[in-house]
């Protein structure tokens, strides 16, 4: 089978690799049809992650089953289903707490596509293996695309996260999105979008990139252009960080802005240390969040927002057929989705 291999940053290349086996009663394996390019894929083909040993890419994506093993309860050949990037049991005492990306039965942060985090393949490929499947895999909702929901396995719930927990707790509360100009402009934008979705009656989302800002306020939002972070931008009750940047400044400007007991909820890859201002945080008892999203435990409330189209995701995507993979992947749009012919018809 064909699998595409990111060898070096910039550098793609299909190589020819076995199919995978079953390997447990409760594995699938599943034929990828749609993948989306996540935001971390385009940071490491720029250079700007680590260097790692050649893998396999891709990890958000949509698939058709091939095969099932005995023990896979509610799925069977044919269904196509929204995969999870995260490698999780469903069964073990995390996962029942809700939280898969502790999961307690296979090595931490294990998942598709990275090349760092087990040998656990990536979904550009013909054929992969999914363990676990009855709780690693969601049916895709009748009406819903493999292409509209490409990104439900990572990027898009992630950004589900980022905005849900705050909307639910104050219904229609204003939402703040620093994207300052950082490196995860797809969840940026769909943080955007579904806060939208989810009733925000106000959406401020803060860039420094024109054409990401231009995307912003066809979603609905009030696109604010500044070069420089703020100290403070109003107070909300729902802010997202999803600036990515080192010095940290633009995540102190979410979390200045967060008002008194309101969410931050940053998405952001730090490596390293970020100043964060504490003082400010304990005088408004802000409550913080980061870290990967426990994608198993929201991704069917995303999916059924995609089913009952809530969601505008038109301006964000940009689809390219799945055998131009490495051209479209040479200069990626703000969001890339990778479809085979039957899915793009």
């Amino acid at each position: 089978m064909r699998q595409l291999f990111a060898l070096a940053p910039g550098q793609l290349e299909w190589r020819e690799n076995a199919e995978p086996k079953l390997l447990a009663p409760t594995d699938a394996l599943v034929r990828p049809i749609a993948v989306s390019v996540c935001d971390a894929d385009v940071l490491l083909l720029q250079g700007k992650l680590p260097p790692r040993e050649p893998f396999c890419f891709g990890h958000e994506f949509v698939a058709d089953i091939v095969t099932a093993g005995g023990d896979v309860v509610g799925f069977r050949p044919g269904d196509r289903v929204v995969v999870s990037f995260l490698i999780a049991c469903g069964t073990c005492k995390r996962c029942r707490q809700g939280y898969p990306a502790a999961c307690l039965s296979v090595p931490p942060k294990s998942a598709y596509g990275f090349g760092i985090f087990g040998d656990w393949g990536g979904a550009a490929c013909d054929l992969i293996r999914v363990p676990y499947a009855t709780t690693m895999m969601a049916l895709l909702p009748l009406g819903v695309s493999a292409i509209e929901a490409a990104s439900a396995g990572d990027n898009l719930t992630d950004a589900f996260r980022c905005v849900a927990e705050g909307l639910e707790e104050e219904p229609g509360a204003p939402v703040l999105i620093v994207a300052g100009g950082g490196n995860l402009p797809s969840i940026s934008l769909y943080a955007a979008a579904l806060a939208r979705a989810l009733g925000s009656e106000q959406v401020d989302y803060i860039d420094s990139d024109p054409s990401r800002l231009e995307i912003a306020q066809a979603l609905g939002a009030n696109a604010i252009e500044a070069k420089n972070p703020p100290k403070r931008h109003g107070s909300y009750w729902v802010t997202v960080d999803s600036s990515c940047q080192p010095s940290g400044e633009w995540l102190a400007t979410a979390l200045n802005s967060t008002a008194p007991y309101g969410r931050c909820t940053s998405c952001g890859i730090y490596h390293g240390p970020a100043p964060v201002p504490l003082g400010a945080m304990y005088r408004q008892g802000v409550r913080f969040t980061i870290g990967w999203a426990n994608i198993q435990a929201l991704m069917p409330k995303v999916l059924d927002l995609l089913s009952r189209r809530k969601i505008r995701l038109d301006e964000i995507h940009t689809v390219a057929p799945w055998g131009d993979a490495i051209e479209a992947l040479r200069d990626p749009p703000v969001k890339l989705i990778l479809a085979r012919d039957e899915v793009r018809t």
